[in-house]
């Protein structure tokens, strides 16, 4: 007994010790917390080991639809480019490394989809990644969004931005110029076109009356 109470008593220093040298380092300041030098390897595994557990545990029960539809997989293209590009990256573009830890670029694999619907929908803790409403993202949109992601580690830089980017409408052609227009370099309408005829009508007519007066003058003087 005397044995056992030793041991015990031991175990309990012992864990007074480590809880008391954890919490004076932590109020040393010693710890680097800045994105650029990342956690040490012991730190980063026990978290992500935490974060990855806790993600399968809680989206074992969510339902995912048939994501085997070329439709939704371009409509998902658009959602991720507006939603998600700017953190997680794109064909061509790396995540971004501005947080740690580093957003995982979703277009260089297969997501599991019902994670990442938990994902987006709950957001992870001491990370950037937020928690995003049906206000922002609706769930028609995470899925179609899951449906691209199956097969976006296949496409190239290229393809991506076929699927996002909509074609550039083509140059309207300008209607060909008339006599008027060449000449003037204004365009003439209707209604000064018909004015022209008129004027070029009336001044026929006044040269053909003028020519037949002078035929009739020169017809007197002769017959005189």
């Amino acid at each position: 007994m005397k044995t056992i109470g030793r041991f015990i008593r031991t175990v309990l220093i012992l864990v007074v010790i480590v809880v008391g040298a954890a919490i004076a380092y932590a109020y040393s300041g010693h710890y680097d917390i800045s994105v650029g030098t990342g956690h040490t390897p012991w730190t980063a595994w026990y978290l992500g080991t935490l974060r990855e557990r806790a993600i399968e545990t809680r989206a074992g029960d969510i339902d995912v639809p048939d994501l085997d539809d070329s439709d939704m997989a371009e409509a998902g293209a658009v959602a991720y480019d507006e939603s998600c590009s700017g953190c997680h990256g794109r064909p061509g573009r790396s995540p971004s490394d501005s947080f740690d830890p580093r957003p995982p670029a979703l277009t260089r694999g297969q997501p599991d989809p019902a994670e990442m619907y938990w994902v987006a929908r709950n957001g992870i803790k001491m990370s950037a990644m937020p928690r995003i409403g049906e206000e922002r993202v609706s769930d028609e949109q995470l899925w179609q969004i899951a449906a691209f992601l199956q097969t976006a580690s296949s496409l190239t830089e290229g393809e991506y931005r076929n699927l996002v980017e909509p074609p550039e409408p083509e140059p309207e052609q300008e209607p060909e110029a008339t006599e008027e227009e060449s000449e003037t370099g204004e365009p003439s309408t209707d209604d000064e076109r018909a004015a022209d005829s008129g004027d070029s009508a009336e001044d026929e007519d006044g040269s053909d009356e003028a020519e037949n007066g002078n035929n009739g003058s020169g017809g007197e003087g002769e017959t005189a």
